[in-house]
């Protein structure tokens, strides 16, 4: 046996069978025009899809852009003015607030019709009524005495504005004089 290679025979050109060669450019044709014609509608759609998105179009219960903006910048001047009117609410509350107090504290000086216990219903020191009637009686007498010995002061001012001061340990008895105010 032989180590060299022996090549095989090759048919020659009458024995082999003619074997035809594959048409290529039929089918890339076919792609090219394909893609020629997807550009053209393309084209032809994006020109139109750029003419729509560019024409303004009405819907039917929308606000044109100019009073859009002039209701977006009175929407925002109304925002600043509730701001402002919440302040001014704050404000106010705080007011309200310290006139009660104060209120409270003329309440609380002040002596209506009645008989008071000085130290435990109202607070010594000195009270003023303001323009009492012909009417006017006051009395002040020591706690728990009864009768004429427990009367410490008394008046008919018959109008005016009288004032007493009042200690611990008295009673304070006042009718038709109005209300009286601790100096």
């Amino acid at each position: 046996m032989s180590n060299a290679f022996t090549p095989l025979p090759t048919p020659g050109p009458a024995s082999a069978p003619a074997r035809s060669k594959p048409r290529r450019w039929p089918w890339l044709t076919g792609y090219a025009a394909a893609f020629l014609l997807g550009l053209a509608v393309g084209a032809v759609g994006d020109s139109k899809a750029t003419k729509v998105v560019t024409e303004q179009v009405e819907v039917p219960g929308e606000i044109p852009g100019e009073q859009r903006e002039a209701l977006q910048q009175r929407e925002a001047e109304l925002d600043e003015r509730n701001i402002e009117l919440d302040e001014r609410s704050a404000e106010l509350d705080a007011r309200e607030a310290a006139l009660q107090e104060e209120e409270q504290e003329v309440a609380a000086n002040t002596i209506g019709e009645g008989v008071w216990t000085v130290g435990v219903d109202i607070e010594p020191g000195t009270y003023r009524a303001t323009d009492v009637s012909s009417m006017c009686y006051w009395e002040i007498r020591q706690t728990g005495v009864t009768g004429f010995e427990g009367v410490i002061n008394n008046g008919l001012p018959g109008g005016g504005n009288p004032s007493v001061t009042l200690s611990e340990g008295q009673d304070f008895q006042t009718n038709r004089c109005g209300e009286w105010t601790k100096q």
